[in-house]
Parts: C-alpha cells; sequence; structure tokens
C-alpha cells in the first residue's frame, strides 16, 4: 500500500509535466526571398518592396509599412496558435549571408483546429526597416505554432 501512495502522486506529477510540455511546444516555420522592387509611380508615391513566400505575399513601403497575407495549413486534428510575421535583412544575392535587421515582428495570431486551413492578413510599421530600406536584401516569413503544432 505504501508503494502505491508514493508511486500514484508521482505518476500524476510526470503525466501533468508531461501534457503541460507539449502544451507549450513552440515551432517556427521560416522561409526567406528576396524582394522585387518597384519603383516610385509619381512624386507622392512611396518606393516599394514585393516579397513572395509561395501561397503567402509581403510587401514593404519606403516609410516603413509592411503588410503580409496568405493561407496558413495547420496539420493536427488537435488545435493550436498560429502567428504570422516577417523579418527584413541585408546579405549576398539569394539571401545568402543575411544580417537580420531588428527582431521579428507578427502580424497575426489565429487558432487552428482539425487541419484548418486559414487567411492571415496584417501589418504593422518598421522603424528599422525604414532606417535601413534602400539596403534591404531579403526578408524571412516567419509561422510561429504555439500547442499541438505538426
Amino acid at each position: 500500500m505504501l508503494v502505491h501512495r508514493i508511486f500514484l502522486p508521482l505518476l500524476c506529477i510526470a503525466t501533468f509535466a508531461a501534457t503541460v510540455q507539449v502544451a507549450s511546444a513552440q515551432d517556427v516555420r521560416k522561409l526567406s526571398t528576396e524582394p522585387r522592387r518597384s519603383a516610385p509611380l509619381g512624386p507622392q508615391d512611396l518606393a516599394r518592396m514585393d516579397f513572395g513566400f509561395g501561397e503567402l505575399r509581403a510587401w514593404l513601403l519606403a516609410d516603413g509599412n509592411w503588410h503580409i497575407e496568405g493561407t496558413v495549413q495547420h496539420r493536427s486534428g488537435l488545435c493550436a496558435g498560429y502567428q504570422l510575421g516577417i523579418q527584413f535583412g541585408v546579405g549576398s544575392p539569394g539571401c545568402a549571408n543575411v544580417e537580420w535587421i531588428g527582431e521579428p515582428v507578427y502580424a497575426t495570431y489565429q487558432r487552428h483546429c482539425n487541419h484548418a486551413l486559414l487567411r492571415h492578413a496584417g501589418g504593422d510599421v518598421d522603424p528599422v526597416a525604414r532606417e535601413h530600406f534602400d539596403h534591404i536584401t531579403c526578408a524571412q516569413r516567419l509561422i510561429q505554432c504555439d500547442g499541438n503544432c505538426r
């Protein structure tokens, strides 16, 4: 009986710790690409960079405004939270030897369940990207997942 009194609570604690560990698992999927630059059409227009990440698209204006949108796939029957973000960098052609400027910034958060494919869209202003706009040669999109990620 003494073994049951000691072992059972320890088993419950170990099971709870394993559950907490799975629930707090974090996964970040990254993909980098070079920009396609657009010249201003008129004196009021700002220079713009466009980035294509397959199903996801993003743009950055010279004043630091950026936007990212597209679909994010969840590959589990259980639920998880997804954030879509971007980070800009300076490096060699082909996004080689990139030095990322600033921290990644996330624009969206959505909870996905049951293998959901959901549309994410959002943006912000990045003063660091504005400051380095003329030198940016690369961007990476980040899909961060918290929970039951696959």
